[in-house]
């Protein structure tokens, strides 16, 4: 039996995340990427009618309730010298750490983008916390790159991205 994936697109059409002088939005590149991928895996958005962070991930959790591996999309943002893959996982959950570090080497190896490598969210202080701790199965936030860092940006290639994440998913 195959493995049940969803890919959620992280933020929403209103407040569309990171920014990037290179390219779109959060929000809009990783919507194109998770609609190219609805071959291998549910996809999902997040409702912006839902009102604050805590409320909308909740909702999220229910709505993936029967997934085994949910999958968040983003890109990152900082100062123009960060730079690198990272993956966000729950704490304790050793399966989350394993894929988060597959991913990130998959990353490193396919496009040449530095790897930053899994990250554990231990607290609800913390970015993305609210995502792998409210989904029932276990959750993995994506982030490929920084938007903000211009060599990010050039090695980075939307169809191959497409192409690694089809690839990956299709292994679990």
């Amino acid at each position: 039996m195959k493995t049940k994936i969803a890919i959620v697109v992280g933020h929403h059409k209103i407040s569309k995340g990171a920014k990037s002088n290179y390219l779109l939005s959060e929000w809009d590149l990783m919507s194109e990427v998770a609609e190219n991928l609805k071959d291998v895996a549910d996809v999902f958005y997040h409702n912006p009618k839902i009102g604050g962070y805590n409320s909308r991930q909740k909702a999220m959790g229910k709505k993936t309730s029967e997934y085994k591996i949910v999958f968040e999309l983003h890109y990152n943002a900082a100062t123009p010298q960060a730079n690198g893959c990272e993956a966000l996982y729950y704490f304790s959950n050793n399966e989350g750490k394993a894929i988060a570090e597959e991913f990130c080497l998959l990353v490193n190896s396919k496009m040449g983008i530095k790897n930053r490598g899994a990250k554990a969210l231990h607290s609800e202080d913390q970015r993305g916390f609210g995502f792998v701790y409210n989904i029932k199965g276990t959750a993995i936030i994506l982030e490929p790159f920084f938007g903000t860092s211009c060599k990010d940006v050039n090695l980075f290639d939307k169809t191959i991205y497409t192409n690694l994440l089809r690839q990956f998913i299709k292994n679990l």
